[in-house]
């Protein structure tokens, strides 16, 4: 069975919980962060996580050097409480990459 989970802000990861989403995971800073997500995305049976786009650019380079190794789980970035729709989709990325073909969503 698959399941999903999330990294996000303290608020947000709460917002998940109740939600229903029992794998929702808080940092307060970058390290943390990377060290969740580690843990997070090298779990087999995790197929989808959602990060803020703040805890997306705290793990990005992180995240760049795996993608190396392996594309899944898939992760999405959202945006956490107070901020804007994040500069980088990467549903969008890994749709191009896949089928090599642009997706622009409005």
């Amino acid at each position: 069975m698959s399941r999903i989970a999330v990294l996000a802000d303290r608020e947000t990861a709460a917002y998940f919980r109740l939600t229903g989403v029992k794998g929702s995971f808080y940092a307060v800073d970058g390290g943390e962060a990377e060290k969740t997500f580690d843990k997070i995305y090298n779990d087999q049976e995790t197929s989808l996580i959602i990060v803020t786009s703040q805890v997306l650019e705290w793990i990005q380079p992180y995240l760049d050097r795996i993608r190396k190794i392996k594309d899944f789980p898939i992760v999405v970035s959202v945006p956490g409480k107070g901020e804007e729709k994040p500069k980088r989709d990467l549903l969008v990325e890994l749709i191009r990459k896949t089928i090599g073909v642009e997706i622009k969503v409005g």
